[in-house]
């Protein structure tokens, strides 16, 4: 079905065939009918807007005035008359008129980066502005930006003025094709024990420009963001086995909690649904073009730390790590859970190739694991719960960087190092360093975790004449020291994604990814003791404690605001355990911007 709907959703948007295929690319002057104004100059030297891959550039700009426009149509000129390569010389990409106006489609498909811009590349986690892709006609139901269009200009409007307004509704329908769920009541969890499984979320956002308060006042956003999920958790596998690894969550996972049914304990699905507030926080940019900024309030860092469009696509879990520390006070480095503390995140750019990122806040946003802060309104100070920090070192070459004489094969490489201070329970050590599940004695406590993380993402291959058909790549890895706080050790993950791949489908990507997920030296004693070890019926556990990840998938673009997505995942060795068999799950996801 994908396919057909896929199909019955080509347009006869106006195109510009590249200079050396012809491949098709919609042309700048397709969607000129909007009064947003142009988001400024092509700049060939120095540090460009178009660096920053985050949500930035939706931000209303001023009008460039007509010496700038002149300006800019003289160098364009002066360029194509020496042969100086340009985008629109080697890909075909349309020169951007004076009159240009960028999309404001939101990425749905990669929600941890929502308000990455839309370029002709979808998988560009970072850009230059001549990528931009141009703004559809709203009367053209399939290119505009929004199932919803403008509300009859009101939302063009408001945009304006200074006031944006988005939003996403996800469902990840999961159904599990081979099952591991142990016939042994020492060994399961008890019923309901669900074979399929489904994630529903509305996600909205709300952000306030500056300029809405004083023309004079650049750079100032006040930004919130709204989840609401309506679902059972999919992240349930059915054995009573050890957290750290049976969670998978769509490409719409929002914490729902660990009931699968809607019953009255206070612990069940319901309970955890419902309207509620996710980032609010106040932002200021500053110096050269206001591309550094420094934010306040409650932020989730990994919407701007760490990021690579194509890892984001897929739906387990690990394929987006790292995660915070800060999740519950027994759990260290386990799964990752959405968390947005109080903190400060200060973004530098260095140089047209580095740039800076770091953030500090509450160590953790909700230490009872969700049900003290189920609307994200409450926050939690106290001098136990320590601080949380990252930072981060960016490299990029090729069409990510900003030097705008390089057009090679785009690529970037985040080095990360994270740190927690608040207290932490060990995961099998009591307070007297022996085995607590024996003692019943409490679990010792820590109070400082730490690890790093590195992740090399690059295209790999370019068809000729085209800017975004292709193959890209990534690898990560994290490592965590606390062999006897954290769930995890180590993570190993490596994905490629071809964009293009098949005739007429541009913007379609077919993905595979494999990863490697370690477990500590203490989360394996534990399991070891464990009810579904210890006491299985006959013996036989067997726990290696490294469980194994294969992912595949294809992510078709229906229209700027629609994608389906089919999927594949294949869970071996869950939480490390080799006697209970593997897992294998269809999920299907679907997703609309509004």
């Amino acid at each position: 079905m994908p396919a057909v709907l896929a199909l019955a959703a080509l347009s006869s948007v106006p195109v510009a065939a590249t200079a050396e295929e012809g491949r098709a690319y919609p042309s700048a002057e397709a969607g000129n009918n909007q009064s947003i104004e142009a988001k400024g100059e092509n700049q060939q030297t120095g540090i460009d807007l178009g660096i920053i891959a985050a949500e930035s550039i939706r931000a209303p700009r001023p009008k460039p005035s007509q010496s700038e426009i002149e300006k800019k149509e003289d160098k364009l000129e002066s360029e194509k008359e020496e042969g100086i390569p340009t985008f629109n010389s080697l890909f075909g990409i349309p020169e951007q008129g004076p009159g240009f106006k960028p999309s404001q489609a939101i990425r749905c498909d990669a929600i941890r980066h929502l308000k990455t811009p839309s370029t002709y590349r979808r998988l560009d986690s970072f850009f230059r502005p001549e990528v931009l892709l141009p703004k559809a006609k709203e009367s053209d139901f399939l290119k505009r930006d929004f199932l919803t269009s403008n509300w009859g200009g009101t939302r063009t409007n408001l945009y304006k003025a200074g006031v944006d307004f988005y939003g996403c509704w996800g469902m990840d329908q999961l159904n599990v094709l081979q099952g591991n769920v142990s016939t042994d009541p020492n060994v399961k969890t008890p019923a309901p024990n669900y074979q399929d499984q489904q994630n529903y979320v509305q996600l909205y956002g709300l952000d306030f420009y500056s300029h809405l308060v004083n023309n004079k006042w650049k750079g100032g956003q006040l930004h919130f963001s709204f989840a609401w999920p309506e679902t059972r958790p999919i992240w349930m596998f059915g054995n009573n086995l050890y957290a750290a690894s049976q969670s998978i969550h769509g490409n719409f996972y929002y914490d729902t909690g660990g009931g699968r049914t809607n019953g009255g304990s206070g612990n069940s699905a319901a309970s955890y649904q419902g309207f509620r507030v996710f980032e609010i926080w106040v932002q200021q940019r500053y110096g050269k073009k206001q591309i550094n900024y420094v934010r306040a309030g409650n932020i989730y860092p990994w919407i701007s730390f760490n990021r690579t469009i194509l890892a984001a696509m897929f739906n387990f879990w690990t394929f987006d790590e790292p995660g915070s520390f800060g999740t519950i006070p027994s759990a260290g480095r386990g799964p990752i859970y959405p968390t947005a503390p109080l903190g400060v995140q200060w973004y530098q750019v260095i140089n047209n190739n580095m740039e800076f990122l770091a953030q500090v806040g509450a160590g953790y946003y909700d230490p009872s694991g969700g049900i003290q802060n189920r609307r994200g309104l409450t926050w939690f100070l106290d001098n136990n719960n320590g601080i949380e920090g990252v930072t981060q070192l960016t490299f990029k070459g090729g069409t990510y960087s900003a030097n705008n004489k390089d057009f090679g094969l785009p690529w970037l490489l985040h080095l990360g190092w994270q740190f927690h201070t608040g207290r932490v329970y060990s995961n099998y050590l009591d307070v007297n360093g022996n085995a607590a599940q024996v003692t019943g004695l409490p679990y010792k406590q820590y109070n400082f975790n730490t690890g790093f993380y590195a992740t090399l993402e690059s295209m790999l291959f370019r068809e000729k004449g085209s800017y975004n058909q292709g193959l890209t790549g990534f690898i990560k890895t994290t490592q965590y020291f606390q062999e006897y706080v954290n769930q995890i050790k180590n993570t190993y993950v490596m994905g490629l994604g071809y964009e293009g791949l098949l005739p007429g489908r541009n913007n379609d990507i077919l993905m595979a990814g494999f990863g490697i997920i370690n477990m500590t030296q203490g989360a394996k004693q534990y399991e070891s003791l464990s009810t579904s070890c210890a006491q299985k019926t006959g013996g036989g556990c067997i726990s290696s404690g490294v469980q194994y990840i294969f992912e595949a998938g294809y992510s078709a673009k229906i229209t700027p605001w629609m994608f389906v997505q089919p999927s594949i995942q294949y869970l071996a060795q869950p939480a490390g355990r080799m006697d209970l068999g593997n897992i294998t799950t269809f999920t299907i996801s679907v997703g609309f911007a509004f």
